[in-house]
């Protein structure tokens, strides 16, 4: 509508426009290359966002599977670098695979490698020069989390085959792995941060948040790593009525009542409490042999999902 004679004119100053458009152009429905634990494009670009991601600046996700955290550093401009224990997530197929989905959205000149490693066994070398690190961790409740390494004295030394071969260079082979604690992977994300990440780099994670008192996971602190931000997510108890992409999220909307996006800064080594810091290196491992044993979370989840089941059972058997 145009104003006739206009008393008073106000103008303005455009500082930035919102980037909501990028929910619509990242939405998992329209990626060539998704499974069934892609994170959500809305929830990856806020943790990109929480972790500062931007032109200039090298982010690297452990936990990457198809990759929508880095897809979604660098829709913001930075560089990016992932990894993941499975092969397979990242290898994908012939013309769908993590590099697919670079090349849909045209970031290419933001990626910079995709590697098979596990957190705890690394090929990075022990540097710091990553200016932010995302990720979703498994929370193990689907299946126990697992890292490479073995329990048994045997494999734990280099195996050799009839022809002098050691194992491991021979074709198709596949590493032993073993059971891996919940609260260890936490801290070990954090130590992880602490050893690569710049000066007051950004780390953002996510982690469950139960709605059962017993199975509240404690937030993990590190000397070094200063928790800045915690996000909540409020799962909607109805989620199971629809179509849910992320089966390891789904699982959590029956019993976890939300999950937090921890967001921590690295600390500069000279403002770093150096007598904490030894006394967290001195801390003892969590003992244990099997998937629960290691994981509280897991533990108690299903526990409490059988303690749903009987109590049904119970009302059942009273009311007939």
């Amino acid at each position: 509508m145009v104003v006739r004679d206009p008393k008073r004119v106000a103008l303005g100053l455009l500082v930035g426009e919102s980037g909501r458009s990028a929910w619509n152009k990242y939405d998992l429905k329209k990626r060539k290359y998704i499974s069934t634990t892609s994170m959500d494009s809305q929830l990856a670009l806020i943790t990109a966002n929480m972790a500062h991601a931007a032109p200039g600046k090298i982010f690297y996700d452990p936990f990457t599977g198809t990759g929508s955290f880095p897809i979604a550093c660098a829709h913001y401009g930075a560089t990016v670098v992932g990894s993941d224990i499975d092969p397979r997530s990242i290898r994908g197929k012939a013309d769908r695979n993590v590099m697919s989905n670079f090349v849909q959205y045209g970031l290419v000149p933001q990626y910079l490698e995709m590697f098979v490693s596990d957190l705890t066994n690394t090929p990075i070398r022990k540097t710091r020069w990553l200016d932010g690190i995302v990720c979703d961790p498994p929370y193990g409740v689907r299946e126990g989390l697992r890292v490479l390494g073995s329990t048994r004295e045997d494999l734990q030394k280099e195996v050799l085959l009839k022809s002098g071969v050691p194992a491991h260079l021979a074709p198709g082979y596949i590493p032993p792995k073993k059971p891996y604690s919940f609260d260890a992977m936490l801290d070990d994300i954090l130590d992880f941060g602490y050893n690569h990440m710049v000066d007051n780099a950004r780390l953002s994670m996510w982690m469950p948040v139960a709605n059962d008192e017993d199975m509240e996971i404690p937030v993990p602190s590190h000397p070094a790593m200063e928790l800045v931000a915690v996000s909540i997510q409020q799962f909607n108890r109805c989620a199971l009525s629809i179509s849910v992409r992320n089966v390891e999220h789904k699982m959590l909307t029956t019993l976890a009542g939300a999950r937090r996006l921890l967001t921590y800064r690295r600390v500069p080594e000279a403002q770093v409490d150096q007598e904490a810091l030894r006394t967290r290196e001195k801390r003892e491992e969590a003992i244990g042999v099997t998937a629960d044993d290691l994981n509280a979370f897991r533990r108690k989840y299903f526990q409490g999902f059988k303690d749903q089941q009987q109590q049904q059972v119970d009302s059942e058997t009273a009311s007939s």
